[in-house]
């Protein structure tokens, strides 16, 4: 059975989807069967990841025949994984995945709090998504949920489907602050829904190691999610991130392997902590 996995931060550009793609890149290469799906209509984790399978078997051509949006109006997301490197797949998203919300207004009805049927009407609608992937959950080892940086039914939905919650942490003001309400909604949906997860950590992406800023932040998460609940390892300001978007993930150059090294023990730290919760030890890797 699968362990799945959502990071989050309410604010955009703090690097949670580069974080999302290279993580399961690299529990991929450990061995693990891996997931990828993309719940953002922007499909930025389906970018970067089909420019990856091309670059890593650039003499076959790729085209998906249905998208994200359309499997879920069918009510199946069986057949619909695109296979990217050895061990990673991913169901990619589109555009068109903006209608979900439109779909479920459409399937279940549209509530407003206050209404006698809310709390009911609600958990329906965001705990479809996981009744749709519950028969994917036998074929992976590890599930990663790519989601959009604002609160919404997506959101709420890979949270419902979720084992384990990564926050991603840039160190400014506002990034923090998307964090805490992250915090926030996802006690929530604890106790409101029954939603069954465990904050696995929270991963520093830092603007730059040295300055006052980035200390003060992190100093203030440590406090507010513990010093123990930090990762250990953290993300520098790394121009070849960038990159990325445009080539993929690839490890033709010193700079290209010094990320994917970096995301390596990312991913291993990763592991650690989930088997802490899972076996309630650690794990050495």
């Amino acid at each position: 059975m699968a362990i799945i996995l959502t990071s989050l931060n309410y604010k955009g550009g703090v690097g949670k989807t580069k974080n999302s793609t290279l993580i399961a890149y690299e529990v991929a290469k450990k061995g693990y069967k891996c997931l990828v799906v993309d719940l953002d209509p922007q499909s930025n984790a389906s970018t970067v990841l089909i420019r990856t399978k091309q670059a890593h078997d650039p003499d076959n051509v790729f085209s998906f025949e249905k998208t994200l949006m359309t499997a879920v109006r069918e009510e199946s997301l069986e057949n619909l994984a695109v296979p990217i490197i050895e061990n990673l797949d991913l169901l990619p998203s589109y555009i068109d995945f903006a209608n979900y919300s439109t779909f479920l207004d459409k399937r279940f009805g549209v509530v407003e709090e206050g209404d006698p049927d809310y709390h009911e009407i609600t958990k329906q609608k965001i705990t479809y998504f996981n009744q749709l992937l519950t028969p994917l959950k036998e074929q992976y080892d590890y599930i990663f949920i790519d989601v959009p940086p604002t609160k919404s039914y997506l959101t709420d939905s890979a949270v419902m489907a979720s084992n384990y919650i990564l926050i991603v942490l840039q160190t400014q003001e506002l990034s923090y602050d998307g964090a805490v309400q992250v915090l926030e909604d996802l006690r929530k949906l604890a106790i409101e829904f029954n939603a069954d997860f465990e904050i696995c950590g929270v991963l520093p992406v830092l603007m730059d190691s040295n300055a006052t800023l980035d200390q003060f932040v992190l100093a203030n998460a440590a406090e507010i999610f513990g010093e123990e609940n930090i990762f250990t390892n953290k993300i520098p300001n790394m121009a070849r991130l960038k990159r990325f978007d445009n080539t993929g993930i690839i490890e033709n150059d010193r700079h290209d392997k010094r990320v994917v090294e970096l995301y390596e023990q990312v991913a291993s730290e990763l592991i650690e902590r989930i088997n802490f919760f899972e076996k309630g030890e650690i794990n050495d890797e």
